[in-house]
């Protein structure tokens, strides 16, 4: 009989664990009977279940490089292989977890069929009362990320119902003064722990300096709440540690999986591996230790650094749980000439307040523009930039975040007539730039090949160009947006250039790749792409709709999609002041993902019926729609999925066709519609645009 009170054994190297999943009281014995023992299966995942991510009920999704691509099954499947391994705890993270269709049913579904010990990082927005009894007992720890004053209703609501909640709070040099002030808060309504999390990230400026990291030791030693210090910090803050095993642990003791199903070590690595099943991600974990124990290129990675080493002691014990954490958002908006990114940037520079709210004058810009939501709101606490540059033609802006930190400036910068890359939200993956660079002759091309360049820029020749990817957030790379632009100008040396973002980097073989094919230009169409989220998305994707020409626009779900879109520019604007997510398409191909699900009526102690699908005719509906030239694939989840239905993969060049028969099956179904697009091939779109910005 499975219980979560007995202790599992876990073989660690040189030790063995014995772990209670339903406390969190971990027993460590080294001696040295103990000694031979090896570790078979990382102790615990880091399952980033979606990339969706929810703050105050309008958050934006999906950064089309990381899609979400874990089914209720899929996901079960992996995680009882992983249990039957040996691992012994879960932690969701994301995007927000509580936004993933069939959650309920997933932590239902392991909490009855494994010993896992599950836990969820969540921002709290969707907690509430009504919701929680289809969650309560089955955590063993709920971790909420303070990212503003939002967490408190989540918070009395977990406390109400005795579920154990802790805290994760980012420490940087800002906070750092305000966190005595809010440990005293956490701690009278509640709060178990929190964990201290140190920013990794290239801004020297929220590093803590040695003053810092004393003073952060103070306020642990001082603290009315139990405080877990990040790994991140390496031994940088004098404070009392169980013990030291020289290392954070990152893909040995844990492994981070990703929602489009890949295993990295953590969530600022870069690197990754493929981990859709049990057998690739363990398979990972076992073959790939050089990789997985390489330090984040982003700094402030405790690998630059390592712990110090410390003789454990014979036998230890400790009560916790594990838990997740979240990624980076970037604007890239392109515009015409050089002169008009400087002139964005100009308007933009005197209300700047690099990692604060918005300033006064940027509120008041954005209401003079029209391109608040919300106009009568009085106050939005949208985190600026913390960094902001142009380079060439392009204006970028970056900040850690969970959703779109930019949505106003989006709208801002398409209205100032730039064209906005799409994706760039909630990027785990390491940032680069991709820069052409124009040459005059073979031999000046050959002597921009030779030039002294970053150590960690990767260079390559085509015909008149010199292509580089300039990778930032590491060691031995550029550390700021202004150190990366100086750097592409002093490479260039007056030479003309273009630059984009690669926003999940590009290894040799994709990029040489992708640049073998740029002699074939496929056919662009210009498209448009509006989704909302929230409980009111599919009310507010039909009330913009309704503002929309009619031969042009379909209405699917909570998404429109405007096709052709000559004019996307001006409508990019109403789609943001609607509050939506807005995204260009150019490939004349477009590929389209769907997933329908059924909510069942749910009596408590009562297993709902799963709803009743009839395949092959779903099957032929969607075939009989899709043109000759599309291509399509159709993922069924299995028997213990009792809400979500099939998982449709699609490319077409008939987008609003097949977006009208998905609607169309899912409005017969009774059922709802999941949706999202993308251009097909993400990395090749961003070499054609650079390379062209130099034909012109």
């Amino acid at each position: 009989m499975l219980t979560r009170h007995a202790f599992r054994h876990h073989a660690l190297d040189g030790a063995a664990l014995y772990f209670q999943p339903a406390t969190g009281v971990h027993v460590r014995v080294t001696t040295a009977a103990t000694a031979g023992l090896r570790r078979t299966a990382p102790r615990v995942a880091m399952f980033g279940i979606t990339n969706a991510c929810n703050l105050a009920c309008d958050f934006c999704s999906r950064d089309v490089a990381r899609a979400s691509g874990w089914t209720v099954a899929t996901a079960a499947a992996a995680l009882r292989g992983l249990h039957d391994a040996g691992t012994l705890e879960v932690a969701y993270g994301g995007g927000e977890p509580f936004v993933f269709r069939g959650f309920a049913e997933l932590v239902d579904e392991l909490d009855r069929t494994t010993t896992l010990a599950q836990h969820v990082t969540t921002n709290g927005t969707l907690i509430r009362p009504a919701m929680w009894a289809r969650y309560a007992g089955r955590f063993g720890q709920v971790r909420i990320s303070i990212y503003d004053d939002g967490w408190r209703t989540a918070a009395d609501t977990l406390a109400d119902h005795g579920q154990r909640w802790g805290a994760n709070l980012l420490v940087d040099s800002a906070a750092l003064a305000g966190v005595p002030t809010l440990l005293a808060e956490l701690a009278a309504r509640g709060c178990r722990d929190v964990s201290l999390l140190s920013y990794v990230g290239p801004d020297r400026a929220r590093h803590l300096d040695r003053a810092g990291d004393a003073r952060l030791a103070a306020i642990i030693a001082d603290s009315p709440v139990a405080c877990r210090l990040s790994v991140c910090f390496g031994d940088r803050v004098p404070a009392p540690r169980l013990f030291d095993d020289g290392d954070c642990g990152a893909g040995r003791d844990f492994l981070s999986i990703t929602p489009d199903q890949r295993v990295q070590s953590c969530s600022f690595q870069d690197r990754s591996l493929p981990g859709a099943t049990a057998d690739e991600i363990l398979a990972a974990w076992r073959l790939r230790q050089p990789m997985l124990a390489a330090p984040s290129p982003r700094a402030g990675c405790a690998r630059t650094l390592p712990l110090a080493m410390s003789t454990a002691p014979p036998i230890a014990v400790w009560q916790a749980f594990s838990g997740n954490n979240s990624g980076e958002c970037v604007l890239v908006a392109k515009f015409r000439e050089v002169s008009d990114a400087e002139a964005f940037l100009a308007e933009l520079a005197p209300g700047w307040q690099p990692d604060g709210d918005y300033s006064p004058a940027w509120r008041a810009l954005f209401v003079a523009e029209g391109l608040l939501a919300d106009p009568d709101k009085k106050f939005y606490d949208d985190p600026s930039p913390r960094e902001l540059a142009a380079i060439g033609r392009s204006v970028i802006a970056l900040q850690y975040a969970s959703d779109d930190a930019f949505p106003e400036l989006r709208a801002l910068a398409w209205k100032r007539g730039a064209m906005v890359a799409p994706g760039g939200i909630h990027v785990h993956d390491g940032l680069a730039l991709l820069v052409a660079i124009k040459v005059a002759s073979d031999a000046d091309r050959d002597r921009l090949l030779a030039a002294p360049r970053y150590t960690t820029a990767r260079v390559y020749p085509h015909g008149d160009l010199v292509l580089m990817v300039l990778p930032m957030m590491g060691p031995q790379t550029p550390e700021t947006l202004v150190e990366a632009r100086d750097e592409v100008v002093r490479f260039a040396d007056g030479r003309p250039f273009a630059v984009e973002v690669l926003f999940d980097g590009a290894d040799d073989d994709a990029l040489i790749a992708a640049k073998q094919h740029l002699g074939h230009r496929p056919p662009q169409v210009k498209r448009l792409w509006v989704n909302f989220w929230g409980q009111d998305s599919v009310q507010a994707a039909t009330a913009f709709a309704r503002t929309l020409p009619d031969d042009r626009t379909t209405l699917a779900g909570s998404a429109v999609l405007i096709d052709p879109a000559p004019d996307r520019k001006r409508l990019a604007v109403l789609g943001f002041r609607r509050g939506g997510n807005v995204k260009s398409l150019d490939d004349e191909r477009v590929a389209l993902g769907a997933v329908i699900w059924i909510d069942v009526p749910r009596t408590k102690g009562v297993k709902p019926e799963p709803p009743s699908y009839d395949r092959a005719a779903i099957e032929a509906a969607v075939r009989a729609a899709l043109p000759r030239d599309g291509e399509l694939a159709i993922t069924w989840p299995d028997a213990q999925s009792w809400r979500q239905g099939p998982h449709f993969e699609i490319q077409t060049r008939a987008p609003a066709r097949m977006l009208a028969a998905l609607a169309e099956l899912a409005t017969g179904l009774g059922a709802s519609l999941n949706l999202w697009a993308a251009d097909p091939d993400p990395l090749a779109a961003t070499l054609r645009r650079v390379v062209e910005d130099l034909g012109r």
